[in-house]
């Protein structure tokens, strides 16, 4: 949930600015930035009056809590401390401020901490303190003056200016907060805000929250489903895991079967039918290089608006010529003339036949009622009429209905001419036939047969250039977002498609190019013959080329090159080893599924680069509701995160190992099989990912030396 802990709502301080805010813009730019609670906290002054009017604004949509920014004087300077209370203690609250303040300004009011901590210690309050670069800080030796005096108290935190101070100084063991600091309400949604990463239902539940009550922690976790999945460190050791719908961590000693988990609960998601994207940390580099491989299901004509001439691929396959009536045919007709008194008064038996009337007319019709068919199915099945007004809507099913009927008569009417002129001369033939059978002669051939020659072939170099028309060159360069280099911007995996052309290379296609240029060649063969008496010998070439390619479609002759180029720019750019690993990262993370299992994703990553970039990115995922599960050895992930599931994989001794379950929330990790031994998170943490309490301190005064205390 979105909280405001420092949010001004007037100007009490000179140099204040643009600060107060009308109720009606005030409830409109919290729903604006989607902040779910919001602090009062104004400088050295609460206006009860206000905060109430403010309250019933957003009431029972926005937590509103009462608070102040006050000045603090202590040994080594002074600083802003916001206090901030329960909603149920505002007459207290407003009646302790009046105290302090005395009727003084705003401008003239200053106190030193130990009167204000005096004044609040019996509540349940928290004490935020402006440090390091937001003004005016609070000196490294007043914090420990604070820490003194409060003690290791769960109500004292820090609030930095940005986020990259946060995040260092979480780190460090601070307790951070953030708010917006509001100057202008215009731009209030342009504002930081604190991001808990469970969500509280009032002040008091934030209270136990901050001090790790463990019912508390367990009760706001329940609000996220678990689901216990079977995993296996080890092919002999199944494994139950409780798997929380937001982060999972799994960290802990080498060799303790962390990959080996996340590998089986990839095949267990799986298993179960539920959509997941997988990153493992150690095959990056196989993965992008899958990533520029083409797949058979990838190509298709329909891409490129052309028919796969399944049809015409088929007719050529099974032509054969139609050969002319030979001479002797003729030559036996003429020798019977007059063999018989009775045959030569059946007048049929020296008639031709009707030419025949093609049936392409009437195979159109039979596609055009299939696709006019199929389209009034969708229509009716999508109920797609519902988006036209009901006038609209009887017009075009009344367009629809007789656009079928017209369809349905044309090709009636194109299968009886054809089917009526067939039978016509099946007829002749048949007659002829008996009259020959019962005179002892032969009748006029019915035809010579060159038109069925000619129409035949005709039909056949018509068939054979569409195929080669759908061959023609074409191209189709799609492009899709692939990820960002910080210093390179960003990239996209682009894919282009083309026929087969005289630039084609090799590796574009699933099938040998030079099988593929044969079949071509042996189609445009077809073509040169169509006139001479070698057509069959190139119809049989044909055949034998496209057999021995093993293509089943046109889809063979697209060939697929995938690269990756740079925003703005066509040329190919060729990432290294450790851009492979970011890109493939973020597009697994980036892919839409339910679950999201990484393994050891800091591998060849900057630690900037998985702070800033990847573990963003996988707060966002677990804020959208999906499952994250990290197997890591990196800090960043392992506690920025703060895992609502936190699982340490331990050796033993020899093949003995541990499994201990716990969250940052309660500081505790459980033996799985043991509940009564348990490990303190922080620590366990501490010594497993920053290598003992020694060396993150080092690392923490190396870091700092130099630097000015305020």
């Amino acid at each position: 949930m979105r909280v405001d802990f420092h949010c001004h709502t007037k100007a009490t301080k000179s140099g204040d600015g643009n600060r107060t805010v009308e109720p009606s813009l005030f409830a409109a730019k919290l729903k604006q930035a989607d902040v779910d609670a919001v602090a009062i906290t104004n400088h050295n002054h609460f206006d009860k009056r206000q905060y109430v009017s403010l309250s019933e604004a957003v009431a029972n949509k926005i937590m509103v809590w009462p608070g102040a920014e006050l000045d603090v004087v202590g040994t080594a300077g002074r600083w802003h401390m916001i206090v901030i209370v329960s909603p149920n203690r505002v007459d207290d609250f407003d009646a302790v401020i009046a105290d302090l303040v005395d009727e003084r300004s705003a401008d003239d009011c200053i106190w030193p901490f130990e009167e204000l901590w005096e004044a609040f210690n019996g509540w349940e309050a928290i004490f935020l303190s402006h440090c390091h670069d937001k003004d005016p800080a609070i000196s490294q030796a007043d914090i420990e003056n604070v820490r003194n005096v409060a003690g290791n108290d769960w109500r004292v935190f820090f609030e930095p200016k940005s986020l990259v101070t946060l995040g260092i100084w979480s780190n460090h063991g601070f307790g951070m907060l953030i708010g917006s600091d509001v100057k202008d309400w215009e731009r209030y949604e342009e504002c930081r805000f604190s991001n808990l990463r469970l969500p509280v239902d009032s002040f008091e539940q934030l209270c136990l929250l901050a001090r790790r009550d463990a019912r508390v922690v367990e009760t706001l976790l329940s609000r996220k489903p678990i689901t216990e999945m079977t995993a296996l460190p080890h092919p002999s050791a199944p494994l139950k895991l409780p798997i929380r719908q937001d982060i999972n961590v799994i960290f802990g000693q080498k060799g303790t079967g962390k990959t080996e988990i996340i590998k089986s609960l990839c095949s267990e998601y799986e298993r179960l039918g539920i959509p997941y994207s997988c990153y493992i940390g150690g095959e990056k580099y196989s993965e992008f290089e899958r990533l520029l491989e083409a797949s058979p299901v990838e190509r298709s004509t329909k891409d490129f608006d052309r028919d796969d001439c399944s049809e015409e691929i088929t007719f050529i396959l099974n032509w054969t010529e139609s050969l002319p009536t030979s001479i002797s045919q003729y030559v036996t007709w003429c020798s019977t003339i007059g063999n018989s008194e009775k045959k030569d008064r059946f007048k049929l038996s020296d008639q031709q036949m009707l030419p025949p009337v093609s049936r392409e007319p009437f195979e159109r019709d039979k596609t055009a009622r299939s696709t006019v068919g199929a389209f009034s199915k969708t229509y009716s099945e999508k109920d797609l009429g519902s988006y036209l007004g009901s006038e609209d809507e009887a017009t075009f099913s009344e367009l629809l209905t007789t656009l079928e009927k017209n369809i349905a008569l044309r090709a009636k009417a194109h299968y009886i001419e054809s089917e009526a002129v067939k039978m016509a001369n099946d007829a002749l033939a048949v007659l002829k036939d008996i009259i020959d059978s019962k005179s002892n002669t032969k009748s006029k051939p019915g035809t010579a047969g060159f038109l069925s020659l000619f129409e035949n072939r005709m039909l056949l170099y018509k068939k054979t250039k569409r195929i080669l028309a759908q061959l023609g060159s074409k191209e189709l360069v799609t492009k899709e977002y692939l990820g960002c280099l910080e210093d390179k911007g960003r990239l996209f995996l682009v894919t282009r498609k083309r026929y087969l052309c005289s630039s084609s290379t090799t590796k574009e296609f699933g099938v040998g190019i030079s099988k593929l240029r044969a079949v071509r060649k042996a189609l445009e063969a077809i073509i040169d013959s169509i006139a001479n008496a070698d057509l069959p010998e190139a119809v049989a070439d044909f055949a034998r080329a496209y057999q021995d390619s093993g293509i089943q479609s046109l889809d063979a002759f697209i060939g697929i090159e995938k690269y990756v180029a740079l925003e703005g720019c066509d040329d190919e750019y060729k990432p290294s080893d450790g851009e492979k690993g970011i890109l493939v990262i973020e597009r697994k993370l980036r892919t839409e599924a339910d679950v999201y299992l990484l393994d050891e994703p800091e591998l060849g990553m900057s630690n900037y680069y998985i702070d800033t970039v990847i573990r963003p990115i996988v707060q966002d995922r677990a804020q959208a509701g999906k499952t994250v599960i990290i197997s890591t050895h990196n800090a960043n992930l392992a506690v920025r995160t703060l895992p609502y599931v936190s699982i340490y994989r331990e050796h033993v001794a020899g093949t003995e190992f541990r499994t201990y379950l716990g969250n940052p929330f309660i500081n505790k990790l459980a033996d799985q099989s043991d509940p009564g031994n348990e490990k303190d998170w922080s620590e366990t943490s501490m010594l497993t990912l920053e290598g003992g309490p020694d060396a993150f301190y080092d690392r923490k005064r190396i870091y700092e030396a130099g630097k000015h205390e305020r």
